[in-house]
């Protein structure tokens, strides 16, 4: 098995463990345990809990930036920019429902994560929503009585509130339901967004 496989089979293992045990009581030894390899294997690649913990936050961080500045370069339609970034949370959900519960619990609702360096993650989200709330704005889909500012914290407060129902649930989401969903947040958000 190359490194990089197990690697990636150690990485899946956390996120595992991390999401039934919480980050606080999950020990190296039980990701080893989980992924099938020696403990000393464990640390050889990641050091310790907290190396692997920050490569799988940051790896989603970084997925979500690279997915919002595609979208604020696109020349895609405004609403389907949306779209794409609610259908980035619901796939994210459907195909690593571990990375999402991680997300959830361990990053959003935690107070490690609202450390100013913590907060500076979501700042830099929520600077890239915000130049696509100020596009729709431009476009006069969306009322500029609203600061786009507001119009992102609302927007991605829906995305977040659907997902942590989700998760806390552990509902499926089929392919249907996800479209469903996907329609429904987009919609709420407009109808109340758009210009009167």
């Amino acid at each position: 098995m190359a490194k990089n496989d197990k690697q990636e089979m150690i990485i899946d293992a956390a996120l595992e463990v991390f999401r039934e045990k919480g980050y606080a009581n999950a020990r190296m030894a039980d990701i080893a345990r989980r992924a099938g390899v020696s403990y000393g294997l464990v640390y050889h690649y990641f050091g310790s809990k907290e190396v692997l913990f920050d490569l799988i936050v940051e790896t989603w961080w970084n997925d979500l930036y690279t997915m919002m500045e595609r979208e604020k370069a696109s020349n895609g339609h405004f609403r389907e920019k949306l779209v794409n970034i609610i259908q980035f949370f619901l796939d994210t959900y459907v195909k690593r429902p571990n990375l999402i519960s991680i997300f959830v619990s361990e990053v959003c609702r935690s107070s490690v994560y609202h450390t100013e360096e913590g907060l500076a993650k979501f700042l830099k989200f929520f600077s890239l929503c915000e130049d696509i709330m100020v596009e729709g704005q431009e476009q006069v889909l969306l009322r500029k009585d609203i600061s786009p500012h507001h119009l992102t914290y609302i927007f991605y407060g829906a995305i977040e509130t659907f997902i942590s129902v989700m998760v806390l649930g552990r509902e499926p989401l089929t392919k249907k339901r996800q479209e469903r969903a996907a329609s429904a947040i987009l919609q709420v958000f407009m109808d109340g967004a758009k210009v009167q």
